[in-house]
């Protein structure tokens, strides 16, 4: 009997608790529906309501945990072009994309753009389904950052306190919106292959790749956003950038210290990593493959995530991997392939399309991670203590291996015209002892934390349901404008005061400077008439 009671309490405790929560992700990457769904399952399992919220051309691959209400609205895009343009800059469909081709700015530029076009499709043909959605009411909204402006729209016509979730590191235009300082004295601007080490040359890049950011993002990105809210509702939501500046919280998708060291304001709340959990045995013929393997030599993963399609990846790039790899025999090698397999595979590889990475890195036969530079395969690699070899396919994924190669964690493999010779000597390199070392005090310092990024990021979910807003995270520069914010209006006071000063002093000083002079003068002369008269008296 009591027992039943305590459990009809702890119902009830929960379910007071419990509340309405709508996630917006965006479908532009997989990815990052792949990692926001670990945050919705956990709010599942404490008995929160979630609704799912997506739009794109296809339904998504990846599947939702049970007891989450999905809404995904499938749209058509009548403008190919910039369909193409964003295949073309942001998918390895096209084989200059294998060849170190990174452009930053135009990967993200015409994934907006293409995001744009979704959202539009959105509205032309599901407008009733979202005025709907907007009606409703919810606790919480949690909204992807990147390449989602429906989501601004939702949160800007309900008006409602939300969480904006970067699932990448902080962004400049990120960190512009939520008032997160940005040096670019020191801060490397995300595209420009930097660290945190510059000299003057570099920093004057980076201040130049600074303001183009920015640029791009305000006046390129916001602004076509802005076009298409005025159109479907006029005058019914503010400008984007105020939407995006208003978030109540930021979620970030790196650990604190992933990055390189910067200042950041209290909104922002790191979480990057809440995916990351402890190794479960394999089982069936990979098991069979990695308990062949020696102690010495182990077992090494070759992984692209959602990013390469190996189906149409040069024979010269597949063929490099495949003769390093048998070259390399001692070695058991497990690549990631979604492809077809092609039929010299050595005895020592083994290739599937999906594979359970963290039972892989978390295997103790383990000894590298062939990695692309994605942010959740170089953060599980480093939770797991593996030294990564980085193979970048993007701009994004570059960046990412820079933090791990300044920490000596691991290095880059050059891309432009990858051969084996390269990739065998890279595979000697990273058996290297000071490889391990680096990744393993990397790992101990990502991993010794009071609490889990999951638990981290559910407690601020539920704060924000419980509190609403977090005024103490709110910064007197969210009101400021650019010049404000920089202090050109004080500058410019303080110079005009200057030089004010120093043209009064100026002539002042060349007043007194012809007053004494005219002293002098008038002394002088009164002297010399003196003694002129006295000397006529004499005579």
């Amino acid at each position: 009997m009591l027992l039943n009671v305590f459990w009809l309490f702890f119902w009830w405790l929960c379910s007071v608790e419990a509340g309405k929560v709508l996630i917006m992700c965006s479908s532009v990457f997989p990815v990052h529906r792949y990692t926001m769904r670990y945050l919705a399952a956990e709010l599942i399992q404490r008995k929160h309501e979630v609704t799912w919220f997506e739009y794109g051309l296809n339904e998504p691959e990846v599947t939702l945990p049970s007891g989450i209400k999905e809404i995904f609205h499938k749209v058509s895009l009548p403008n190919r072009k910039v369909y193409d343009l964003y295949l073309y800059r942001n998918h390895t469909t096209y084989k200059s994309i294998w060849f170190d081709d990174f452009n930053y700015d135009v990967e993200q530029t015409s994934a907006w753009l293409f995001s744009i076009d979704l959202c539009k499709q959105v509205l032309e043909t599901k407008k009733a389904e979202f005025d709907a959605l907007v009606a409703e009411h919810f606790d919480a909204v949690i909204v992807d950052d990147l390449y989602n402006p429906c989501g601004l729209l939702y949160v800007g016509l309900q008006k409602s306190l939300f969480i904006y979730w970067s699932l990448t590191a902080l962004r400049t235009e990120s960190a512009w919106a939520n008032q997160s300082p940005s040096p670019p004295s020191y801060l490397p601007v995300p595209g420009t292959g930097l660290t945190d080490e510059l000299n003057f040359w570099e920093r004057s890049y980076n201040m130049a790749s600074y303001i183009k950011a920015l640029y791009i993002h305000q006046h390129l990105i916001l602004r076509r956003i802005d076009s298409l809210f005025k159109k479907y509702y006029p005058d019914q939501v503010p400008d984007s950038f105020y939407i995006e500046r208003n978030a109540s919280l930021n979620f970030i998708n790196t650990p604190p210290i992933f990055d390189f060291a910067r200042p950041y304001m209290p909104r922002v709340n790191f979480v990057g990593g809440l995916h990351c959990r402890k190794p479960k045995p394999l089982n069936g013929e990979l098991a069979a493959f990695v308990d062949a393997a020696d102690d010495e030599h182990g077992i090494i993963l070759f992984t692209t995530g959602f990013t390469a399609q190996w189906s149409l990846a040069p024979e010269t790039v597949v063929n490099a991997f495949l003769s390093a790899f048998a070259e390399k025999s001692l070695i058991r090698f497990i690549w990631q392939y979604n492809g077809k397999i092609p039929k010299n595979i050595p005895p020592n590889v083994y290739m599937r399309n999906w594979l359970p990475q963290q039972d892989l890195l978390g295997h103790p036969k383990m000894k590298a991670h062939i990695s692309h530079g994605g942010l959740n395969s170089v953060i599980e690699s480093i939770w797991h203590g593996v030294p990564i070899i980085g193979f970048p396919l993007t701009a994004r994924g570059y960046d990412n291996l820079l933090r791990v190669e300044a920490r000596s964690a691991g290095f880059i493999l050059p891309t432009k015209n990858v051969t084996k010779e390269l990739i065998v000597a890279a595979i000697n390199s990273i058996y290297h002892l000071k490889y391990k070392e680096e990744v393993l005090v990397f790992s101990d310092m990502l991993t010794d934390v009071p609490y889990s990024e999951l638990n981290h990021s559910v407690f601020w979910v539920e704060f924000v349901q419980r509190h609403q807003e977090v005024p103490h995270a709110r910064s007197g520069a969210d009101h400021l404008n650019v010049l404000q914010y920089f202090l050109v209006d004080v500058i410019i006071f303080l110079l005009c005061m200057s030089i004010l000063i120093l043209i009064v002093a100026f002539y002042s000083l060349k007043m007194f400077i012809r007053l004494v002079l005219c002293l002098f003068s008038c002394v002088f002369v009164s002297l010399h008439h003196h003694s002129s008269s006295e000397k006529q008296k004499t005579e």
